[in-house]
């Protein structure tokens, strides 16, 4: 695989290079499950997970979906690509949750959310603007880390 990401890495155009690479993830997964990808992988999988959601219909869609439920995993792999500001924003969110904790079950959390989202549905409207007027390029920053952790990536 690690030859894989590589010459994804490679590719002049970094969407092509990104989907590539997550292509290569999401075979992993399939086959192996979430929970038997490294750290690396599991950054890759959250980040495009993330994308995915926010073109898609922001935070909102990001809790109502599968990724929502991996909420405190894609802080981490915010972290881990120092994305200081979509960090600061999911951050933010999941204040909005008790204890922080964003449930797994999608039936569970999204009832949860939607009570949350009944009574602060203006401040969640905000995050979604600040993280598309942010200028957070968290695909670039996503290779970066991954060609700085290639190792990482078996």
């Amino acid at each position: 695989m690690n030859m894989e990401i590589q010459a994804a890495l490679d590719v002049a155009d970094e969407t092509d290079s990104f989907l590539q690479i997550t292509d290569v993830i999401y075979d992993k997964q399939a086959e192996v499950g979430y929970d038997a990808l490294s750290d690396a992988e599991k950054t890759v999988y959250l980040l495009d997970h993330l994308l995915k959601e926010m073109e898609n219909g922001g935070f909102v869609q990001f809790v109502h979906h599968d990724a929502g439920g991996r909420a405190e995993d894609t802080l981490e792999a915010l972290e881990r690509i120092k994305a200081k500001i979509t960090h600061q924003l999911m951050d933010r969110l999941l204040e909005f949750f008790p204890e922080r904790h964003v449930p797994f079950d999608e039936d569970e959390r999204i009832e949860l959310f939607d009570q949350i989202e009944s009574e602060h549905a203006d401040e969640i409207a905000e995050l979604d603007d600040r993280f598309y007027d942010s200028g957070e390029n968290l695909v670039e920053m996503t290779l970066r880390y991954v060609s700085k952790n290639l190792k990482d990536f078996r």
